[in-house]
């Protein structure tokens, strides 16, 4: 009779190899944005009660810079936070602060309650940064104005 002299612990090792290998394999190559995220499309802009064709305005809110930044040429922008903690614009949501150094922007009801944004005031477009606000979130309910106050950076 002949004995077979191979060990058991060959194949145990080789499916232990194959599990890791795989096991890498199946993690993401780079960071992928949540489902949470806020939308980075440009918002839509309010309509009057009816448009021309006689169709009710879409229903919707607004956030509402205020700041008591004087600075000539100040420029406002909203940002959403990612995954990772940074912060990029929202390509609609920027522009001049208004003659009382506030500045709103109209919520569609799809991003109701979406976030955490912040509002930024730079020095005019793309200057140096003067103030940020804290982290909120977008109004949860038609026809709200969620006010957010930004002071100067200290």
């Amino acid at each position: 009779m002949i004995k077979n002299n191979r060990s058991p612990i060959g194949p145990i090792v080789l499916a232990a190899v194959l599990v890791c290998v795989l096991a890498v394999l199946g993690q993401p190559l780079s960071v992928q944005a949540g489902p949470t995220l806020p939308p980075r499309d440009p918002p839509a802009t309010p309509s009057p009660d009816k448009d021309k064709s006689g169709k009710d305005k879409p229903v919707g809110a607004y956030i509402e810079l205020q700041t008591q930044i004087t600075s000539a040429g100040a420029w406002s922008v909203v940002q959403w936070q990612d995954s990772a903690g940074g912060w990029h614009d929202v390509e609609g949501w920027r522009g001049p602060l208004a003659n009382n150094n506030n500045r709103h922007w109209w919520v569609a009801a799809k991003d109701f309650g979406k976030g955490p944004f912040r509002w930024a005031v730079t020095q005019g477009q793309g200057g140096s940064l003067l103030g940020v606000s804290a982290p909120f979130k977008l109004p949860s309910g038609a026809n709200e104005t969620l006010q957010v106050a930004v002071s100067l950076k200290p």
